[in-house]
C-alpha cells in the first residue's frame, strides 16, 4: 500500500506596518512613556473552546523587565515572572531578494489583562498581533514595526508572540501584564497548517 504523503506547510507573509494609533486600532494602545502606560484588567473566564493555563477572577499588574535575545537564526525570551519562555521563532533568508523572515507557529492570548511592551534603550522592535477572537487565523495577523521610541499595551485577548527584537544584541525590554496569567494557545501548523512569515526589516509605508 502507498504510504499517504504529509500534507505541503504553506507559509503566510504577514503585512509589515508602522506602529502608530491607526495600525493598532482594534489591538491596543501606542505609548511613549512607559511608566504611565496602562492595561485593562478584565474578568473571565471565557466561554470559549480554548482550555485555559489558570485559574481566577480579577488580578493585579505586574511589572517586569525580561530579555530577547538571538541565539543563531532562532529568537528567544526568557527571564519572565509569570509566563512561559523559550523559542519564538527561527529566521529563514531568500538570497535572491536579500531578504530576511522569522517563521512564527505558537501565539498566546491573555484574557485577564492586557499588556504594554516597551524597549529599554530604544531598540526596533516588531510585534506581532492578531484581535481577539476563537478561530483566529494566519490573515488576521499584523506586524507592527517601532523604531523603540514607543511601545504597544494591547488590549486582552489580543494574540501575540513576544517583542521581535531587530537587534543582535541581546535586548532587556519592560512589561506590565496580569498577574493571573489566565492565557489560552494557538499552533497555527496545527490548525491551518501555516507558519506565520514576517519581514525583519522597516515597512516600505505607513
Amino acid at each position: 500500500m502507498q504510504e499517504k504523503m504529509a500534507a505541503k506547510v504553506n507559509y503566510y507573509d504577514v503585512p509589515l506596518k508602522r506602529l502608530n494609533s491607526q495600525n493598532a486600532l482594534g489591538l491596543g494602545v501606542v505609548f511613549t512613556d512607559f511608566e504611565n502606560a496602562k492595561i485593562e484588567l478584565c474578568k473571565w473566564p471565557t466561554s470559549g473552546k480554548r482550555p485555559l493555563i489558570s485559574k481566577g477572577g480579577y488580578g493585579t499588574v505586574i511589572e517586569e523587565e525580561f530579555r530577547v535575545y538571538w541565539k543563531g537564526s532562532t529568537l528567544y525570551s526568557a527571564g519572565h515572572q509569570n509566563a512561559r519562555g523559550g523559542a519564538a521563532g527561527k529566521i529563514i533568508s531568500e538570497p535572491e531578494s536579500n531578504s530576511k523572515y522569522l517563521l512564527v507557529n505558537w501565539l498566546s492570548a491573555h484574557l485577564d489583562a492586557g499588556e504594554a511592551f516597551m524597549p529599554k534603550n530604544g531598540e526596533p522592535s516588531i510585534y506581532l498581533l492578531a484581535p481577539p477572537k476563537e478561530d483566529v487565523k494566519p490573515e488576521d495577523f499584523v506586524a507592527l514595526y517601532s523604531d523603540g521610541s514607543c511601545g504597544i499595551s494591547i488590549d486582552p485577548g489580543v494574540w501575540h508572540t513576544n517583542p521581535i527584537s531587530l537587534s543582535e544584541k541581546e535586548v532587556f525590554y519592560q512589561r506590565k501584564q496580569g498577574s493571573i496569567y489566565a492565557t489560552i494557545d494557538c499552533f497555527l501548523t496545527k490548525e491551518h497548517n501555516t507558519w506565520l512569515k514576517i519581514p525583519l526589516g522597516q515597512p516600505q509605508d505607513g
